[in-house]
C-alpha cells in the first residue's frame, strides 16, 4: 500500500512541532509551568546569594535561621 509518487509529493512530511499548533492550550499551559519554574529557581538563587553575601561580611554578626518551618 505505497502511496503514488504524486500523492507523496503533495503531502508534506509530518512535523514534530505540529503538536504545538494542534494543542495551543497544552502549549500555553506548558509555557506557564516552565516560566513559573524558572522564576522560582531565580528567586531561590537570589535568596541564597543574599544569604551568602551576609555571611561574608565580618561585622554583620550573621545568625543562621532554620527556615524549614518545623521544630524550634
Amino acid at each position: 500500500m505505497n502511496p503514488s509518487p504524486k500523492a507523496a509529493a503533495a503531502s508534506p512530511p509530518p512535523s514534530a512541532l505540529r503538536i504545538f499548533s494542534k494543542h495551543p492550550r497544552l502549549t500555553a499551559a506548558g509555557l506557564v509551568v516552565l516560566g513559573t519554574g524558572f522564576a522560582l529557581r531565580r528567586m531561590s538563587g537570589a535568596y541564597a546569594e543574599r544569604e551568602q553575601a551576609q555571611k561574608r561580611v565580618p561585622s554583620n554578626l550573621y545568625v543562621s535561621v532554620d527556615r524549614s518551618g518545623g521544630g524550634i
